[in-house]
């Protein structure tokens, strides 16, 4: 008797954690953008914005808004670095960015506007600081910044006065919470059907799972 498959969901969802500071989830945005590697169905990247500094602090026992301690040995700063260029090179991503470590971008404003926008007012949001954080050297702290890409993401401008919002900061800190308590430590991360992936090189191994699963 032939294998009955379960009727499968109108829309699929692969849930996409993701923090602005991470080059990684900025090669794996660039990497969906172009869609370089290969997905044989077409599925929602639902966007969930964390703050990695968070994730980092909840994983050493400290609260959750403690002011974050870069605790990275030298070599290993020394491989991140020579890393993240070669990947760039190897995935065609444009890679300039106009800071250096131990300076940090502040990416809180930009990720408490993302936390605010869905669909695809969040995807296009999402790209364009991408973009501007690591390529087109932009300050995405900047509220002109962050007004011309919500602008351009054609999100609801009156967004913007909910950035400074402590209720909004709480937010996001919740959503980070929960997304440590599913199982991420990292940006990116994806969620399908209960399963994590980790990181942009992982992608093939979603697209494959996503097209060989009956859900």
């Amino acid at each position: 008797m032939p294998r009955l498959q379960k009727p499968r969901a109108m829309t699929e969802k692969i849930e996409t954690y993701y923090d602005f500071r991470s080059p990684y989830a900025y090669f794996a945005d660039y990497r969906i953008r172009k869609a370089d590697f290969a997905l044989g169905r077409k599925v929602e990247w639902a966007g969930c914005p964390i703050f990695i500094d968070v994730i980092l602090n909840l994983q050493v026992g400290n609260e959750p808004w403690a002011p974050y301690i870069d605790t990275l040995i030298p070599p290993k700063r020394s491989y991140l670095m020579a890393d993240i260029r070669r990947m760039a090179e190897f995935y065609g991503a444009p890679y300039k960015p106009s800071w250096k470590w131990p300076n940090r971008p502040n990416q809180v404003p930009a990720l408490c506007l993302a936390s605010l926008l869905a669909g695809e007012a969040e995807s296009a949001f999402r790209s364009i600081i991408f973009d501007g954080l690591w390529h087109e050297q932009r300050d995405i702290s900047d509220p002109a910044v962050l007004r011309d890409a919500l602008a351009r993401a054609g999100g609801d401008l009156a967004l913007l006065d909910q950035v400074g919002n402590p209720a909004v900061h709480e937010a996001l800190t919740r959503r980070t919470v929960e997304a440590y308590a599913k199982g991420v430590f990292g940006t990116p991360t994806f969620i399908w059907n209960g399963e994590l992936f980790f990181g942009a090189d992982r992608l093939e191994v979603l697209a494959w799972k996503v097209d060989h699963a009956t859900v």
